[in-house]
């Protein structure tokens, strides 16, 4: 449970940290990855982007309907979902991120694993 709550407040911090990186290389002309992509850097580490994570059960989330995937977040956040660990993370999360995240891996074509 601790290492849940750790994982979740890492997350919030690099979230935070990647939207003002882009905010800031934006204003200088610098292009980066849409913000949906920073903001689940956390979430590829379990689910992958585009090509699942080799020998995992863990669901793969590119090409999933953006309604799905927010639609989990939050029964991870009030606990109607199992996972301790999700339920740590989704509360991590505004509904403003969710659905950035959610649009990004709607938006990705899934590859064979």
């Amino acid at each position: 449970m601790l290492l849940a709550a750790a994982m979740a407040a890492a997350a919030a911090t690099a979230a935070a940290r990647a939207e003002g990186a882009a905010s800031a290389a934006a204003a200088n002309g610098i292009d980066m990855p849409p913000l949906g992509a920073l903001r689940a850097a956390t979430c590829v580490t379990c689910h992958g982007a585009a090509r699942p994570v080799s020998g995992s059960q863990i669901p793969r989330l590119a090409g999933m309907p953006a309604q799905r995937i927010e639609q989990a977040m939050r029964d991870y956040a009030a606990q109607a979902a199992t996972g301790d660990l999700m339920g740590q993370i989704a509360r991590g999360y505004d509904a403003q991120t969710v659905a950035l995240i959610a649009q990004w891996y709607a938006g990705l074509a899934p590859e064979a694993p």
